[in-house]
């Protein structure tokens, strides 16, 4: 008697199917969503790691076709990557002095407490962000209404999703400039570059001001 596999019927799923179930997961255990309501030690450290484990193998078929060589050697990748960035510094620089925000994050605390946290949010975090707001929430808005309508509403669920009404400015340009980026590229990869660098500069800024 052979054992089933249980997976293999995720195996075969449609990209449609694919897309929700990564939204899904996303909202569940690395968004805001219940785990956010369960944060300590072990939640922390294997919700956003499982997850991204398990959105690994859900696109190991497109990540094994893709051409990451070329992506990478493409300068575009990188003028896409640095005009999100730099633009998106520009949108915080903005929305600080014209409302005033708290100068700390608001996971300074989770930064304090636990060490991987920084890396889920200069590697994991992004990645897993761009996928869930740009390839699936823009993307299937897209398809269907066009882009101004799609950046906007994703944009705002981007913004909303980081629970700071002060800063809520900024993460809305951002969304819309990394919307912008991901359809005129044709990839994530500049988008999840710039978003990775942003992350990395509000820690190290976040780190320096002690």
């Amino acid at each position: 008697m052979s054992l089933k596999n249980p997976f293999s019927s995720l195996s075969d799923i449609s990209p449609k199917t694919r897309d929700w179930i990564i939204l899904i997961v996303f909202f569940l255990f690395v968004g805001p969503g219940p785990a956010m309501f369960i944060l300590n030690k072990y939640t922390i450290s294997l919700f956003p790691l499982c997850s991204f484990v398990f959105v690994v193998w859900l696109l190991r078929k497109d990540i094994a076709s893709a051409s990451f060589d070329a992506l990478l050697k493409n300068r575009a990748t990188y003028s896409y990557a640095f005009f999100a960035l730099k633009y998106s510094i520009f949108a915080h620089a903005i929305t600080t002095i014209a409302l005033k925000p708290p100068i700390d994050l608001p996971e300074r605390d989770l930064l304090g407490t636990y060490v991987i946290f920084a890396f889920y949010m200069i590697v994991i975090g992004p990645i897993m962000e761009e996928l869930a707001y740009r390839k699936v929430i823009f993307g299937f808005l897209n398809n269907k209404f066009g882009f101004w309508a799609a950046a906007i509403v994703s944009s705002v669920i981007f913004a909303a999703a980081h629970f700071s009404w002060q800063r809520a400015p900024a993460y809305f340009a951002v969304g819309m400039l990394l919307c912008h980026v991901y359809r005129k590229s044709g990839s994530l990869t500049p988008a999840i570059m710039a978003h990775m660098s942003l992350n990395f500069i509000s820690i190290l800024v976040s780190t320096l001001r002690g």
